[in-house]
């Protein structure tokens, strides 16, 4: 009996032999195959990692040339397709200031993809740069400033950073002024705050700080209405008072519309070029209250340069014995418009 049990035994311990886990055979089996092929890889990389045979350039090209793109990506001679570094040939190529946006893909087995996006130029920026469609400023070379296209577009200005900004005030001007008299040509922010505004006539519109588009209401009401008649004569309309507005006419001619107006003849004279002033009545000539008033009374902005020798309405109007020392600006709202003080 005991012979038999050993016997059994023996026999169960020779057949208890080391043996892996069935889920690590996968894991070995994956591995020896990834062994296998990277020893493949580098045995055919020199067969599939090929010299650059050609450069591919794609997209909508205005104001930049294919040639001009190549020399921007400068691959250097002898380079292979898979040593390429895409990430700086796109960093080269947008680099050029026309474009906006660049792609630069492999096509195996010997070639290089450069999809170009150009910008589309929407505005004048300043002196020597342009607005992109997406409101982004860009200095291209002076030649491509030239060309009629580019002269059309609308003048803007203002502070670094706030491009998208006027670029929008302007968007915004241009829609409601569409087919008036003041349709807008230009626009320029400046650096106190306060905009300009120029229009197709050549008339500045001088709007003051706050929303542009809220003059857009007295300058097709009342200011269309009261000087309709003479816009060829006025160089700049002055609209930064609280109730009323004052225009400056070219040349100086300060008493040619008023003249016209046909009111009022015994006003003094307003500079050596006129016997008199002719002031309509203050309420005729009233625009529609604004919020501001001028920043500050400058050569620059002289907003109540003739003011009438009897306001009717407004005991702060200007004084007339100082409107003499500045013959270019005529008050046409005098009863209505308030100058503001510094």
């Amino acid at each position: 009996m005991s012979a038999a049990i050993d016997a059994g035994m023996m026999n169960m311990a020779g057949n208890d032999t080391p043996t892996l886990p069935r889920a690590v055979m996968p894991l070995l089996v994956t591995a020896a195959a990834l062994i296998t092929a990277l020893f493949a890889g580098r045995a055919v990389q020199p067969a599939l990692n090929r010299p650059l045979n050609s450069l591919r350039i794609d997209g909508a090209l205005t104001h930049l040339s294919a040639a001009q793109i190549a020399a921007a990506a400068a691959l250097m001679p002898r380079t292979r397709i898979f040593d390429a570094d895409l990430g700086t040939l796109r960093n080269r190529v947008e680099a050029l200031p026309w474009v906006g946006h660049a792609r630069v893909s492999r096509v195996w087995p010997d070639t290089l993809d450069i999809r170009v996006w150009e910008r589309v130029p929407a505005a004048r920026w300043g002196d020597n740069q342009l607005l992109d469609s997406e409101g982004d400023a860009f200095a291209p070379p002076a030649s491509d400033l030239q060309p009629a296209v580019i002269q059309a577009l609308p003048q803007l200005s203002g502070p670094v950073g706030r491009e998208t900004e006027v670029m929008g005030a302007f968007s915004g001007l241009s829609t409601a002024l569409q087919g008036s008299e003041f349709a807008p040509v230009g626009l320029v922010l400046d650096a106190r705050g306060e905009w300009r505004m120029q229009t197709a006539r050549g008339i500045e519109l001088r709007l003051g700080d706050g929303d542009p588009l809220a003059h857009v209401p007295p300058l097709l009401g009342t200011i269309s209405r009261t000087l309709a008649a003479f816009l060829d004569q006025i160089e700049y309309i002055d609209l930064r008072y609280s109730n009323g507005f004052s225009v400056g006419w070219i040349n100086g001619n300060d008493c040619a519309a008023p003249r016209a107006a046909g009111a009022d003849a015994s006003a003094p004279a307003a500079n050596k070029n006129c016997a008199s002033v002719a002031n309509r009545p203050a309420s005729s000539l009233r625009a529609q209250p604004d919020t501001k008033a001028p920043a500050t009374k400058s050569a620059a902005a002289p907003a109540a340069a003739h003011a009438p020798s009897k306001p009717t309405a407004s005991p702060s109007a200007p004084n007339p014995s100082s409107a003499a020392a500045k013959p270019k600006a005529n008050v046409v709202a005098p009863a209505a418009a308030k100058e503001g003080k510094k």
